[in-house]
């Protein structure tokens, strides 16, 4: 481990637990980075991501769900935030990645269908094909969107209206340049979709695996920073 580029040891104190004394001075930043660094080869992130057999991972509130084996982790950042879209579909990024609304399309086993992006920031005609390119997806479809850049300028009622329908809550007229990510399923009601949406700062959600690799070195379950006396 290193703190704000200095090594401090880890002490192990129980199987799977270490614990690390810092030295007066050394965590004194606005922000402190903690960085780990693990040993060994990495390990395919199905190994990591996969829970007991049979359960399945719900979207949000709305009746879809995705087998243990597969796992979605989609983040957004508006243009001044990070300008970034991306969808990972069991640790491969499906997103475009370039302006606007970045969708994929996801069966109930978790396959991709398709993959697309809307710029409903410049293009008129972007919103009704976004809207079509929803709605010719047969109910329980599962729908991840993540915006990069912004997508709200010219955003129509067709658009918010197809996106009501995979359960997404907000719309973003009038947030120009907000990071939006969502996953829902198609028939779903507003509000049933997993979803975030920010001014500041950069979004993510996650249905299963919060891995957005296809490999991992390890997992952090839980780090808590306690002020000495």
């Amino acid at each position: 481990m290193t703190v704000n580029g200095r090594a401090v040891a880890l002490q192990p104190t129980a199987p799977g637990r270490a614990d690390a004394l810092l030295p007066p001075g050394l965590a004194d930043q606005p922000v402190d980075r903690v960085v780990l660094r693990f040993e060994g080869a990495p390990q395919p992130a199905g190994q990591m991501a996969q829970p007991p057999d049979g359960l399945r991972w719900r979207i949000g509130d709305a009746a879809a769900s995705l087998p243990a084996s597969s796992w979605l982790v989609v983040r957004s950042a508006g243009e001044e935030v990070g300008d970034f879209a991306h969808i990972f579909v069991n640790g491969r990024d499906v997103a475009r990645g370039e302006r606007g609304y970045n969708l994929a399309a996801l069966n109930r086993e978790g396959v991709v269908l398709d993959s697309a992006v809307f710029d409903t920031s410049g293009d008129d005609a972007a919103s009704d094909k976004l809207a079509a390119w929803i709605m010719q997806w047969p109910a329980g479809t599962i729908i991840a969107g993540a915006v990069n850049d912004d997508a709200s300028l010219k955003l129509s009622d067709a658009a918010v209206a197809a996106l009501r329908n995979v359960g997404v809550a907000n719309d973003l007229r009038g947030k120009l340049r907000w990071s939006h990510a969502f996953i829902g399923a198609v028939g779903a009601p507003a509000g049933a979709a997993v979803e975030a949406l920010d001014l500041i700062r950069p979004v993510a959600v996650t249905v299963g695996a919060q891995i957005d690799g296809a490999e991992v070195y390890g997992g952090l379950r839980l780090l808590t920073i306690r002020r000495g006396s």
